[in-house]
């Protein structure tokens, strides 16, 4: 194991680690194992596989959401710089096989300018011909103006959405869908993955419209707790009974009655 993944679990505090990944590891702490218990929740990121088994265990065990392979969207004007459009495009390409590195603009020389840059920097990468593979995935949008691009982002919910206009807290301001938002040129999206703080934990595959981003809450549980007294009851109850005699609950409406019969 990595020295640095070591390093991170005791930092956390983790006191029960196995060495176990894939969809099979979900199944194993979803159903448990001769070896793994079976947990409350699962937590984390991973491939196609990984979240589809998070997808079908999900109701047997709690999940956070459904994060993986990765996505980055690039809403660009013609204010944009291409060449680091393009290294935000190359860093998500770089997640390898499955992620997803989309670009939206309204300016054809901006997505032409884009599509070169791509080409000169995939030759700076370490792994070229493993990057070119996952560029197949990329995708260069031409839309008609900024209105047409806030669509297709919230159509698309992507992960990261990295916005390089003249003014980007306008289009943030649009945005319905998106994991974590990044504003202006100057904020790459590894800013986010690294360092800024904000969760890296982020839904994919349009799970966006549905979960938002990995917080402490999850770590949290959440129930309501309720108490009446004799004169709160006495004065809901009118309401109590009406709400069961339009559903046709009146077992509802005595259990709440009986209480107060003298």
């Amino acid at each position: 194991m990595h020295p640095a993944l070591l390093a991170a679990l005791a930092l956390c505090g983790a006191t029960e680690i196995y060495r176990v990944g894939g969809a099979q590891a979900v199944a194993a702490l979803a159903f448990g194992t001769k070896t793994i218990r079976p947990v409350q929740k699962i937590f984390g990121p991973g491939n196609a596989y990984v979240v589809e088994a998070k997808r079908q265990v999900f109701g047997t065990v709690a999940i956070d959401l459904l994060p993986g392979p990765s996505e980055v969207l690039v809403i660009a004007d013609k204010t944009a710089n291409p060449a680091w459009v393009a290294a935000d495009l190359l860093a998500q390409a770089e997640h390898g096989h499955g992620s997803q590195a989309i670009l939206v603009t309204d300016s054809a020389k901006i997505l032409s300018a884009v599509e070169k840059a791509v080409a000169r920097q995939v030759k700076l990468s370490k792994r070229p011909a493993e990057l070119a593979k996952a560029l197949q995935a990329t995708r260069l949008i031409l839309v008609r103006d900024m209105d047409e691009a806030v669509r297709v982002a919230n159509n698309y919910a992507a992960e990261h959405v990295a916005i390089a206009t003249d003014s980007p807290g306008e289009i943030a301001l649009r945005l319905q869908t998106t994991g974590a938002v990044f504003l202006g040129g100057l904020s790459p999206v590894a800013g986010g993955d690294f360092l800024a703080g904000p969760s890296h934990e982020l839904p994919t595959g349009g799970a966006g419209k549905s979960f938002a981003g990995l917080t402490v809450d999850q770590f949290q549980r959440r129930t309501s707790v309720v108490m009446f007294d004799e004169s709160s009851l006495r004065a809901s109850l009118p309401h109590l009974e009406t709400f069961s005699a339009i559903e046709g609950l009146d077992a509802h409406g005595r259990s709440a009655s009986i209480r107060l019969a003298k």
